[in-house]
């Protein structure tokens, strides 16, 4: 608990639309998490639709790394994605 919070706005560093939003954003919120970097779901739903669109958004003066780490993570590939995905839910 020793580690001061960041503050600031939130951003967008991923966003998804479709079937697949949900599942994408998780992976990629399970990605910063193990990077230590703390981010958020913000989830926006179409009634009319089983879909919407959902974000992770990190506080401002973290977004420059976290677009690395979802970068980094896109060319490990989806195994590398599953794996950090695991091991936060151990």
């Amino acid at each position: 608990m020793g580690e001061k919070e960041q503050e600031g706005p939130l951003v967008p560093v991923f966003a998804s639309a479709g079937i697949s939003a949900e599942m994408e954003a998780q992976s990629v919120h399970a990605l910063l998490e193990s990077s230590g970097i703390k981010s958020v779901l913000v989830r926006e739903n179409v009634t009319e639709l089983p879909v919407g669109t959902v974000e992770v958004k990190v506080v401002a003066s973290e977004a420059e790394r976290a677009q690395q780490v979802i970068r980094e993570g896109e060319q490990a590939g989806p195994a590398a994605a599953e794996e950090a995905e695991a091991e936060t839910e151990l």
